[in-house]
């Protein structure tokens, strides 16, 4: 019973985790390019930009997460 504790707190805490990093991430990535790129005004009126996301964010918001949840010994077996 307490390691199906632990496994759904570690399961969660990655997701939360992961989300929080990730969006964290993607922010200071979106930050980061739209200072450098320039903005136009498409025919359509809609302002468009000339750059595409990349995945590196998400990618190293899964490690990281998962080096912080499941590396990182939170709970110690006690010995009897």
């Amino acid at each position: 019973m307490k390691t199906a504790f632990r496994i759904i707190y570690k399961v969660v805490g990655f997701i939360l985790l992961f989300f929080l990093l990730g969006t964290l991430f993607v922010y200071i990535e979106t930050v980061a390019i739209e200072e450098n790129i320039e903005s136009f005004v498409d025919e359509s009126g809609i302002l468009q930009n000339k750059y595409e996301k990349s995945i590196i964010p998400i990618i190293a918001s899964a490690i990281i997460s998962y080096l912080i949840i499941f590396q990182i010994p939170w709970f110690k077996r006690s010995e009897s």
